[in-house]
């Protein structure tokens, strides 16, 4: 899968919420998301541009954990890379398998994000501890798929949201290592 996804820095989200409203985003839900990265021991991933966390998501019920793969980024305008996500189980436990295979944690990213649907997007409200408020919105693409249609259509978005500059490359990760 292709996540073709493009973020903006903003100071807040007051507007950007009734913009939501306006152009018939559905809230679905809140999230507070505890992601531990890791680097690998026969490459460096800041020289690369991949990624490899182990997500925690705290519900009601229980925690949702997910092993997630991001590879490079495939453009110079937005973040669009491929992502491989399995959800697992025990994230004390996967830590423990990758840092025997000698990975070796880098940095915690906690974030409380408001998730958005609109049409076939996901939009997020982003606050990240240390870090900011960002929007994100995000198209789910097949390998084959032509990108720029897509961030044609993710950019459009932007402008009903009042969002035309702040747009960001970086990821959490990279913006916390500044």
């Amino acid at each position: 899968m292709i996540e073709v996804e493009v973020k903006a820095n903003v100071v807040d989200f007051t507007n950007i919420k009734k913009n939501l409203n306006k152009i018939g985003a559905i809230k679905i839900k809140n999230e507070h998301q505890r992601d531990v990265y890791y680097n690998a021991p026969h490459k460096d991933f800041a020289q690369t541009d991949e990624a490899l966390r182990i997500r925690q998501i705290p519900t009601d019920k229980e925690t949702k954990v997910i092993l997630t793969y991001k590879g490079a980024k495939m453009d110079n305008v937005s973040k669009t890379r491929k992502e491989i996500e399995v959800e697992i189980f025990d994230a004390e436990n996967m830590g423990l398998i990758l840092e025997n295979l000698n990975f070796r944690k880098t940095a915690l990213v906690k974030k409380d994000r408001d998730i958005y649907h609109l049409n076939d997007c996901i939009i997020t409200l982003d606050t990240v501890h240390n870090v900011g408020k960002f929007v994100e919105i995000e198209i789910e693409a097949h390998e084959n798929d032509d990108t720029t249609i897509h961030l044609n259509k993710i950019f459009e978005i932007y402008k009903k949201l009042g969002i035309e500059e702040g747009f960001e490359r970086r990821s959490y990760l990279e913006l916390m290592e500044l």
